[in-house]
């Protein structure tokens, strides 16, 4: 064997440079990807005679190239053909699968790093917004850590999580939101960040999305809510490649809402809720449909207003930090990164910092045998302030709290002055309560590949993903007397996960004439787990601020989860002369959460593929305008292990005391041990067609997702007779129904200027078919909305009671002019209620706008969600405190006495609509010209984040959601903090 140099120009067809391709020498792992000019260059230990060159890239063919080899040198220039469907593209769909897009018979997204990066934002779920067709990808809260939720194909379950499996690297991963840093759940709710923000969006070299249960069937219990299967840089031979990023960013309060100004108060300045309450000198009596009576008072007293947004909100500075070296020769590649990310929030008093570490190593030992290690440790920290509560948020504590107090006045000690009796200063909020959040976490993996004959491959990779997560939580005493924890609260938390995956794949690729085979079987082992230390106390001493030192100390708790997922699957692909392809897989898993003799279920699937295009008779019917078509379909059943904790199908015991004697009694929710994982089938069917040259793409897929074998996960009421209140069963039916459509299109395409679309719309019908009751059952939540979950609507909507209407549709209005509610009857007085409105969104859209013109190129990104509701509890609360827009109209005037009071306790004035269309994403950036021999290429750019939010939204930000990323309790608003508007500036260097 002699060692052979390859090298050549890769161009687009308009014969400019195309950077990023992959070039291969067939059935060897031996290649090298095109630079900035297009130019490759590798060597390998080849013998004389006839190989194959392979070269790929994302949106072109795969092409193809016979070459000889003879002698030291061999040159191969290509020229690429536009794939405006990508069907050539190499998808990930297994911890170590991959095959061609036109091979499979499910929708397969996929996500490239150019389009990770100038996105405004360190978070990876953030930087994928508008960019997976389909998906509902909204970020629940503008803290700078932002919490992120994915859903695709709609809300699939009620007791578990809707969110998708994170496949890293072949390596499952945690993407948990665990609460650390508000224990003390009773007094609300908190969003949390979820693990995902732990990942450096610059280490990822591509992101493939797998929307549904028919596609990633080989997953088995894991993977209903689709997967997420996220692959990172790694080193490729050549010279050594140092890549430096650096950017600054600025974020900003994108808008504030209406705080009433207006100098005048009802009654009195000690009178609280005036436009609600009983208040002194001359009233008016009102009463509600309901029967309930307040004498109101007109009198009107002179108050002066601040608006204290002006006092929490700030504009927050970033920097965003990223350094890598990469290379190798034809044995071994290497790639080594670091990133700094800091993020200040536009809440005084918050940020985000996180430190990541990346490493990966490739080595080849010789044609059979290859190894590769990665790890990669990120280090985070955060200072929070509370969420969804009505004394700790910030949002919150600035709107319950009457604006006639000047909040910045200070006593001779220097300490903020008490505002109400029954309120805290919105600014000790801000300078008083400190909860931060640490993270240290290590995702690593070792990866065997075999190759002992042609077209047999072994692979078998070990995955770790471990986390400590430690939250602590301190109010200091007040210097005045306040309600909520006035005497001081502190509170620490542990959340040790430690997640272990074992994988081996075997899969065998033969040809036999026009037809392929490729058989591949595999199986899982999963342990994970995870434990928990919690402690509280209250009441601190002066100058103490630990739990030691609290005069009421809270039972400590401690948590000890451990769980086992195993299962393997076998899977068959069959293909006829790249037209035809037909898959059918089964996959058995089982869980250590159910019993011994029902632990495993069945999971199978089937696709299939048919390339119209590739037909001989294309040939003759295509034309310029209609370049190619292909239709799909798939069909399979997965499951979902969220719904049900490790030990909640046996029943358990709480300790107490009688008479001071030790008792244990059965806990109310009683366990199961009979109950199923969760299992949907969906089936997929899809087509994807070309046009104008393949300068034009569309991708249309329509699905059908439901629950099967009543396997839905509710906690069903039980009778008194039974010894408790509640039980987990599988008792009930959901479905989604929808459709998706992609455009792709390159309008223009030549060397010194480009110009593509790309355009998503899609639709889902969600609906619960049967549940465990008729009547509606409630879901608790901090924000007082009525979330129920009721057969034959969506699951969590809106259920309240509501406005009469007369024959236009418009509210009733009583003789003075104030709305009138909805009741039974005059003599009963009680409340109707009726669905009110919906969380989920009938559209889901993005369009996108990317130009080139020589070295300068502007991308353009909008985003949205139409036909949806939001609870905005936020909205009630400032009028009854007297600070909003219909408090001040009342004040002035133009609406009657005592409207405020007649609409405050009615739910559907809480709904409105929460439509919005964003410009997410404007990125500006210039390639600079070469100014130094050792820099091959450097860029700046500056990007708009968040920038106009469309919508007719009564409060900061529609997207939010106060419960986070939870299954069904979507759409609420309750002291939730905005989406910042953000400017970043960068640089960007190859050397």
């Amino acid at each position: 064997m002699a060692q052979v140099r390859f090298s050549g120009n890769v161009t687009a067809s308009d014969g400019s440079a195309v950077p990023g391709v992959s070039v291969r020498l067939s059935n060897t792992s031996t290649g090298a990807v095109t630079d900035a000019t297009g130019k490759y260059s590798f060597t390998a230990n080849v013998q004389p005679g006839n190989y194959t060159m392979e070269f790929s890239g994302i949106g072109f063919k795969a092409m193809r190239r016979a070459v000889s080899v003879s002698g030291s040198a061999v040159s191969v220039d290509m020229v690429m053909e536009e794939d405006v469907l990508k069907m050539d593209e190499i998808v990930v769909i297994g911890s170590s699968l991959r095959q061609s897009r036109k091979q499979l018979g499910n929708t397969v997204n996929s996500v490239n790093a150019k389009q990770l990066t100038n996105t405004g934002s360190g978070n990876l779920g953030a930087a994928l917004q508008g960019k997976v067709p389909g998906a509902q990808i909204t970020q629940t809260s503008g803290d700078p850590s932002g919490g992120i939720s994915v859903r695709m194909r709609g809300t699939s379950t009620i007791k578990g999580s809707s969110e998708p499996l994170y496949v890293v690297d072949g390596v499952v991963v945690s993407n948990a939101t665990t609460n650390v840093t508000n224990l003390n759940v009773g007094s609300g709710g908190d969003i949390g960040t979820n693990r995902m923000a732990d990942i450096n969006p610059a280490d990822i070299e591509k992101i493939d999305v797998i929307p549904g249960a028919s596609a990633s069937a080989i997953y088995g219990s894991r993977a209903s809510n689709g997967v997420v299967l996220i692959t990172t840089k790694a080193g490729k031979q050549g010279q050594l490649k140092v890549d430096f990023s650096t950017s600054i960013a600025m974020n900003e309060l994108r808008k504030k809402v209406y705080i009433s100004t207006y100098g005048k108060q009802f009654g009195s300045t000690a009178l609280r809720l005036g436009n609600i309450s009983d208040g002194p000198g001359n009233t008016v009596t009102y009463t509600r449909p309901d029967g309930q009576t307040r004498k109101l008072s007109t009198d009107l007293v002179d108050v002066t207003r601040y608006d204290y947004q002006d006092q929490i909100f700030r504009t927050g500075l970033g920097t965003d930090n990223y350094v890598s070296v990469s290379g190798g020769s034809e044995k071994t590649k290497y790639y080594f990164s670091g990133g700094y990310y800091y993020n200040q929030g536009i809440i005084r008093n918050t940020d985000f910092r996180r430190f990541n570490f990346k490493t990966r190593i490739d080595q080849t030992i010789n044609d059979y045998i290859s190894v590769s290690g990665g790890l990669a440790y990120s280090n985070t920290f955060s200072n929070e302030k509370p969420n969804g509560n009505v004394f700790w948020s910030p949002i919150n504590a600035i709107n319950i709290t009457n604006n006639i107090y000047n909040i910045e006045e200070r006593d001779v000690s220097g300490n903020l002055k008490n505002v109400e009796p029954t309120r805290v200063n919105p600014l000790s909020v801000i300078e008083d309560m400190h909860l931060t959040q640490a993270v240290s976490r290590t995702i690593s993996d070792v990866q065997l590949k075999i190759r002992p004959v042609k077209g047999l491959n072994i692979d078998y990779i070990l995955g770790v993903d471990n986390f400590s997560q430690e939250g602590r939580n301190l109010i200091e005493k007040y210097p005045y007397i306040a309600a909520q924890e006035g005497l001081g609260y502190a509170a620490s938390a542990m959340v040790n996960s430690f997640l272990i995956n074992n994988d081996v794949n075997i899969s065998y690729n033969t040809n036999f004439g026009d037809f392929s085979s490729l058989t591949t079987a595999g199986f899982n082992h999963q342990y994970q787990k995870i434990t928990g230390l919690f402690n509280e106390g209250r009441d601190l001493l002066n100058g103490i601020t630990t739990i030691n030192g609290a005069a009421v100390r809270l039972d400590p708790r401690y948590t000890d989860d451990q769980r086992q997922v195993f299962g393997g699957f076998l899977q068959q692909t069959f293909g006829y002369k790249n037209i035809f392809f037909l898959t059918g897989a089964a996959r058995v898993d089982g869980a250590t959460t159910f019993p011994k003799d029902t632990r495993t279920y069945f999971y199978p699937k089937v696709s299939g593929s048919w390339n119209i295009s590739e037909m001989g008779f294309w040939k003759d019917f295509s034309n310029t305008w209609f370049t190619s078509a292909r239709v799909r379909g798939s069909w399979g059943l997965a499951g979902n292990l969220t719904g049900i904790g490790t030990y909640e199908r046996f029943s358990t015991y709480l300790s107490g005391s009688i008479n001071g004697i030790a008792t244990y009694n059965l806990n109310t929710q009683l366990g199961n041990e009979f109950v199923e994982p969760e299992r949907s089938s969906e089936l997929e069917f899809g087509t994807d067609l070309s046009f104008l040259n393949n300068r034009l793409g569309i991708i249309f897929t329509i699905y059908d997702k439901k629950i099967v074998g009543s396997s839905l996960l509710v906690d069903r009421v039980l009778a008194p007779s039974s010894g408790g209140s509640a039980r987990t069963e599988n008792v009930g039916n959901l479905t989604n129904k929808g459709w998706e459509l992609g455009i792709n299109a390159n309008p223009f395409a030549g060397k010194d200027f480009s110009w593509s679309i790309g355009a998503s719309v899609s639709r889902n019908k969600n609906l619960v078919t049967s549940s465990s009751q008729v009547t509606p059952i409630s879901l608790p939540n901090p924000t007082g909305a009525t979330s129920v979950i009721l057969a034959g609507q969506p699951v969590g909507v809106f259920y309240g009671n509501y406005f009469e209407r007369d024959a236009k549709g418009g509210m009733s209005l009583d003789a003075q002019g104030r709305p009138i509610a909805a009741i039974n009857n005059p003599t009963q007085k009680v409340l109707l209620r009726k669905v009110i409105g919906s969380p989920h969104p009938d559209w889901i859209l993005s369009f996108s706008n990317n130009l080139s013109y020589k070295k300068l190129s502007l991308s353009i990104l909008f985003d949205g969600a139409l036909g949806q509701e939001v609870f905005n509890a936020d909205r009630r609360t400032r009028q009854g405190v007297g600070i909003g827009d219909y408090s001040e109209k009342e004040l002035k005037g133009e609406l009657p006495r005592g409207y405020i009071f007649a609409i405050y306790n009615t739910e559907e004035w809480r709904v409105e609509s929460g439509s919005y269309v964003k410009l997410r994403e404007v990125a500006l950036s210039y390639e600079l010209p070469k100014f130094a021999k050792f820099i091959k290429s450097s860029s700046v750019s500056l990007v708009g984040r968040n920038l106009v939010s469309f919508d007719t939204y009564d409060g900061y930000d529609p997207e939010t959601n106060a419960a986070g990323n939870a299954s069904v309790l979507r759409g609420l608003d309750f002291g939730n903090v905005p989406i910042p508007r953000t400017y970043q500036l960068s640089f960007r260097a190859s050397f």
